[in-house]
């Protein structure tokens, strides 16, 4: 007869023989073999002196794994809390065995603490990891460089135009409830901008579009005094030691700013019809760090450029992210240095397409002692002046071809496509943070065959 209950649940029960579970338990134990890089990451929670802050809190072992499993799994952070009070392979992973689970604010807080230069360290050891085990030899290596998108919608002026009109009233309305005993000239137009925004969309008429951007442009500048106005009145309150005075003046002084930018471009390209060049540009009130960067026909994107190095085991080696719609000629030594600084060596082959294609670039990687340098596609050199046999050449254009199909799973699995994080600093430590899981998911797949 088939029993209708266990008596007393056994400890295997708890036990899972899942592909994840072994995948999350070999990455655990490749973050224990060094874990040097906790107490440079220890840097980024420190306290004031006295503060019992922090006392009881996640330890920062915790909040890196956290965040490698946020990203890993590709979480929200509510989803990332409900995960872990479900899932016991995650709380394992994550360490958090015992107690309450942090709330996601708790997470989202902790997670964003660790800079870009902590993530950069984590990263190296794990490479550093993965050569020591033998994963890596770090012999051959293949260089592209890619986009990946800041979180803004396309950019057009009406929009953004409509953005700064309807933050800046929103801002100002909220000091006048918060202090109505000031004295402030204002007028709401977020109606107005946001019909004469759907009007530049919706016609087809040049003349129509331009009289409704002239409109825009009239309820724009008119927000801009009132904000000036009220950050006038906002002074006077910060001179008394308002502190909450003095958020409410940067707030609106920092998007007052993107507004005069934001005129400014759309009178030269919409009423002068002046093509206004992408580094005079600005793309987003909320990510104004953002570049434009065009190749050629292809989609243009708004984020930045980063150049990533990888190896035979599929591993990111190393991850280069620069302001600026670069060239990948200019930074093709640099990469070459940064490995060398990284890992204490560099490799005996080095491959890249032909936008890093350049007699100086060869010359430099032959200077630093590396065996064979190859720029494949449409490259100004001939194949015999960069390896010497049409054996060698072909071998190194197929290795380089698997760069693009790392990045795209980078993009694909693991967010590297588009940063979700706000500000300069945090799309950084979002771009190591993507990286970081890719190495760690391919590092355990070879550990575990």
């Amino acid at each position: 007869m088939r029993a209708i209950r266990d008596t007393q649940l056994r400890f295997e029960f708890y036990q899972s023989d899942s592909k994840m579970s072994k995948k999350l338990e070999k990455m655990s134990d490749i973050l224990q073999k060094d874990r040097s890089f906790l107490e440079k990451i220890a840097e980024d929670f420190k306290t004031p002196k006295g503060s019992p802050a922090g006392a009881k809190g996640m330890t920062v072992e915790q909040v890196v794994r956290v965040a490698i499993l946020k990203q890993l799994r590709q979480l929200g952070y509510e989803e990332l809390y409900d995960c872990l009070n479900d899932n016991i392979s995650y709380r394992h992973f994550a360490k958090v065995r015992e107690g309450v689970i942090p709330k996601k604010a708790t997470l989202n807080e902790n997670i964003k603490k660790i800079s870009p230069e902590g993530w950069e360290e984590i990263h190296k050891v794990i490479v550093k990891t993965a050569i020591e085990m033998g994963v890596e030899k770090g012999k051959s290596v293949r260089t592209d460089s890619t986009g990946v998108e800041s979180n803004i919608h396309y950019p057009t002026d009406g929009e953004l135009l409509w953005d700064c009109v309807r933050v800046i009233d929103r801002i100002i309305e909220g000091v006048m409830g918060e202090y109505p005993e000031m004295e402030i000239e204002y007028h709401n137009h977020t109606t107005r901008a946001k019909k004469r925004r759907y009007r530049i969309v919706n016609t087809s008429s040049k003349e129509k579009r331009v009289e409704a951007y002239k409109d825009l442009l009239k309820v724009s500048r008119a927000t801009a005094e009132y904000s000036e106005s009220c950050i006038k009145q906002l002074e006077k309150k910060v001179k008394q030691g308002d502190i909450e005075a003095g958020v409410y003046k940067e707030n609106l002084a920092g998007y007052l700013e993107s507004l005069k930018i934001i005129i400014n471009q759309t009178e030269r390209r919409v009423l002068k019809g002046e093509i206004v060049e992408s580094k005079d540009k600005l793309v987003s009130i909320f990510e104004t760090h953002s570049d434009i960067l065009a190749k050629g026909k292809r989609k243009v994107v708004f984020g930045h450029k980063i150049l990533l190095s990888g190896g035979k085991s599929n591993l990111i080696l190393d991850c280069m992210i620069e302001r600026g719609n670069w060239s990948d000629a200019e930074y093709f030594r640099e990469g070459i240095d940064r490995l060398e600084e990284k890992y204490g060596f560099l490799p005996e082959e080095i491959t890249t397409d032909g936008g890093f294609a350049s007699g100086d670039n060869y010359d430099y990687a032959v200077g630093k002692g590396i065996k064979k340098v190859l720029f494949t596609k449409k490259c100004a050199s001939k194949i015999v002046e960069l390896v010497k046999t049409s054996r060698a050449y072909k071998k190194l254009k197929r290795f380089r071809a698997g760069i693009e199909g790392c990045i795209s799973a980078a993009k694909r699995s693991y967010g590297l496509s588009r940063c979700t994080w706000k500000g300069w600093q945090s799309f950084q430590s979002y771009v190591w943070l993507s990286v970081i899981a890719f190495n760690l998911n391919i590092l355990s797949v070879a550990l575990l065959k």
